[in-house]
């Protein structure tokens, strides 16, 4: 059960260049959420730096009173050619993937600071995602295991779509899961 978010934390959108703009804080706030080490964090840094001019980018963010970065989240319109929609598309076999991916809003990261979780920010960050991300579906990976993420994508009628799935390169385990709209 989540407790009401804190006086002065804020959800707002953000156009493209802001994020871009708070790029390495949204890395670092990544890494304190994943609990990541250094050089994890540097290059999910670089793959969201390489995310921020993709089609249809919706991101998010939630600040503290004090403007410090506790939450963000983003997506975008996934399509042929970039790498986790042809991963997944090759996972969920042609049909699968015409049904979940042709028309996709593909949600990359949403984390809230470990201080700052259980107040409702992710709920608040997912929700302006899904008004605002356009596609007749929306997909993303998450850890397949039971944890405060899984239940909100759940809460809000999302489906695994693929579990204990590896991503190349990886040795962790993941869920893929989908909401039609």
């Amino acid at each position: 059960m989540s407790r009401p978010a804190k006086a002065g934390e804020t959800v707002s959108l953000v156009d493209a260049e802001t994020f871009a703009s708070i790029v390495t804080d949204a890395a670092h706030l990544y890494g304190e959420a994943m609990q990541r080490s250094p050089e994890l964090v540097v290059q999910r840094r670089e793959i969201m730096q390489s995310h921020v001019h993709r089609r249809g980018l919706v991101a998010t963010v939630a600040t503290a009173e004090s403007g410090e970065l506790i939450g963000f989240g983003y997506g975008y319109r996934g399509r042929a050619g970039e790498w986790w929609h042809d991963v997944v598309a090759k996972a969920l076999g042609r049909e699968a993937a015409r049904r979940w991916l042709s028309d996709a809003f593909e949600i990359a990261e949403l984390h809230v600071t470990p201080a700052a979780q259980g107040h409702g920010l992710g709920r608040r960050l997912l929700a302006e995602l899904l008004v605002n991300g356009a596609g007749r579906t929306v997909v993303l990976s998450t850890h397949d295991r039971e944890s405060a993420a899984r239940a909100l994508y759940r809460s809000v009628g999302f489906d695994d779509l693929l579990r204990g799935f590896v991503f190349p390169g990886s040795t962790e385990v993941y869920a893929v899961m989908g909401l039609e709209r």
